[in-house]
């Protein structure tokens, strides 16, 4: 356990002086941080979804996002369509009608064909990397916790996060994050432990948090559920 803990520290202490170097070298070229394939993803965040937009003037349109996005679907111009995803079971209007989901979750990696009236094409999900983001089990993030102190993140809403939640925890919900975000800036060179339900949402705030200039940031792998799922406490 010792070794294993020891293993953890230097992990992150590795992390944060890659972190460091490459972005002494992105500040040099003009490169921005974040994923190597962060220029090659399609849409944009907003509210804690990424808004793809369709071209309805299109045959074919591919698209590339990450995985654990939350995928809120527009039309270029305005109107509506109707897409299917057989593999996600997606099949809607969108914009989704008043009291329907506007968005739909890719929870895993892929390349998923859709249908959208004559358009049609692909949506590929890839897993983020960057240098200074990484994924831990419940386990080790009970070890980072006793060792290293991090900013714990929860990304949940207030509802799930009255439900129980990890102690000591910051609710942040995903869907504001972005506009309060300034609020951490003392973490930002600090180890940040970022969780939700599953893991999906937590991976979109990492990633919101890391484009914001967080050097150490860590994502609890399958969320409270896994966390339950090992035996350990949340309190309300």
């Amino acid at each position: 356990m010792k070794n294993r803990i020891l293993g953890l520290i230097l992990l992150l202490t590795l992390v944060l002086a890659l972190s460091a170097c490459a972005s002494d070298e992105k500040s040099a070229s003009g490169e921005s941080s974040g994923s190597s394939d962060h220029s090659e993803i399609s849409g944009e965040i907003h509210g804690g979804l990424r808004v793809l937009t369709f071209d309805p003037s299109l045959t074919s349109q591919d698209f590339r996002i990450y995985r654990g996005d939350y995928v809120r679907p527009e039309i270029k111009g305005g109107g509506s369509i109707h897409l299917v995803i057989e593999e996600l079971k997606v099949d809607g209007e969108y914009p989704a009608p008043e009291g329907s989901k506007p968005y739909f979750k890719v929870s895993g990696t892929g390349t998923f064909s859709y249908q959208a009236g004559d358009l049609s094409g692909v949506i590929e999900a890839v897993d983020y990397t960057a240098a200074t983001y990484q994924e831990v089990s419940a386990q080790e993030a009970v070890e980072l916790i006793a060792n290293i102190d991090p900013l714990i993140l929860d990304v949940r809403t207030d509802r799930e996060y009255n439900d129980g939640h990890i102690k000591g925890s910051l609710l942040i919900p995903v869907q504001v994050l972005q506009g309060r975000v300034a609020e951490l800036a003392e973490y930002k060179n600090r180890p940040v432990l970022v969780y939700c339900r599953s893991g999906n949402r937590s991976t979109v705030a990492s990633r919101m948090l890391i484009d914001s200039g967080f050097k150490q940031v860590v994502n609890l792998r399958h969320g409270v559920n896994g966390w339950s799922r090992s035996g350990y406490e949340l309190v309300k």
